[in-house]
């Protein structure tokens, strides 16, 4: 029988345990509110691995995507980058670094952060990436970012594509702030072992994790129309596949 510490401890390899702690306290509150606004919904959180290195990848509809993604694994805390014009607030900073992120510059190739990541995944972590590189303008999923392959080969992790739906329709990326009113869901897919993926072409690999991202996507497209008579999420680019 595994050891109660050393169970809570795998859930953020390395992190001090009150850091776990205070992660599980803000999720609790966090999935209250989520729920009370857009009855959100997770599905197949367990398809995600309990322990090792893992590589959580995900279409980017809104700023709500990590709150909706990251508060779905009760087993796992995520990793994540955030721009690093958000660590100029002293507290601001300290909140989301306490939330395991690390300072990305886009403006540049930042090769530092990419080395943060790597060992992240190589501490057994979960890092939750957005390989389109940013928000979506029209809700469809776009063109990954050949960078995603780096991680990949250099940590070997597992790779577990998700999809976020629902969350472009509440907070598009031309407003500055959310409606209080829509539905959301997550799907978190089947895992896809490392090899497989460096087994092929690099372009090929890209294709074949956008195809699933895409697959789940459409997927809870369908079922929140099921759920609302069709009411959520309204037509639009993001009823066509994009792979």
């Amino acid at each position: 029988m595994m050891d109660p510490l050393r169970k809570i401890r795998r859930v953020n390899p390395g992190a001090p345990l009150w850091r776990i702690v205070w992660w599980w306290f803000l999720r609790a509150i966090i999935r209250m509110l989520l729920f009370a606004f857009y009855r959100h919904r997770w599905y197949d959180p367990r398809n995600v691995p309990d322990e090792g290195p893992v590589l959580l990848l995900s279409n980017h509809q809104s700023y709500l995507d990590l709150v909706l993604l990251g508060t779905g694994l009760g087993h796992r805390h995520f990793h994540s980058m955030a721009r690093h014009t958000l660590f100029r607030n002293r507290f601001f900073a300290w909140l989301i670094r306490s939330l395991n992120a690390f300072e990305v510059d886009q403006s540049k190739g930042d090769i530092r952060a990419m080395r943060t990541a790597i060992d992240r995944l190589k501490q057994g972590n979960l890092l939750l990436v957005f390989p389109e590189g940013k928000r979506t303008e029209d809700g469809a999923v776009h063109g990954l970012q050949p960078g995603i392959m780096l991680l990949v080969r250099r940590a070997k992790p597992t790779i577990i594509p998700a999809a976020v739906e629902g969350a472009y329709d509440i907070w598009p990326i031309h407003t500055s702030r959310p409606k209080l009113r829509g539905r959301t869901a997550v799907k978190y897919g089947a895992p896809i072992p490392a090899d497989e993926l460096l087994a092929l072409p690099a372009d090929d690999a890209l294709a074949l994790i956008a195809s699933r991202i895409d697959a789940l996507r459409l997927e809870l497209r369908s079922t929140l129309r099921s759920q609302t008579r069709g009411k959520f999420p309204p037509p639009g680019p993001g009823d066509s596949r994009s792979f």
